[in-house]
């Protein structure tokens, strides 16, 4: 399990990310993601990642771009003003 600063914990389906690891969640929602993950895919090519991992980056690509197209009000400038960070305690 991660911890993501606006989400907070992080688990996924295998439990392989260690409880002390900072990871960060991108949503389809957020208009910036599609052309962070298409820049990640360009730095994996240009890195030598395996065309494997390659290939799941950018089908969450195609598949973000897709789930923007038929949603487009849901479609938002992505902030943190709703994240547990800055609720007041």
């Amino acid at each position: 399990m991660g911890y993501d600063g606006k989400y907070g914990k992080v688990t996924t389906e295998h439990g392989d990310i260690p409880d002390d690891e900072p990871v960060i969640v991108l949503r389809a929602r957020d208009c910036q993601s599609v052309k962070t993950l298409a820049y990640y895919v360009f730095l994996c090519i240009k890195g030598g990642s395996p065309r494997r991992h390659i290939a799941l980056v950018q089908d969450s690509v195609d598949r973000f771009r897709s789930w923007q197209d038929a949603n487009p009000g849901k479609v938002r400038t992505p902030d943190s003003e709703r994240s547990r960070a800055w609720l007041p305690e």
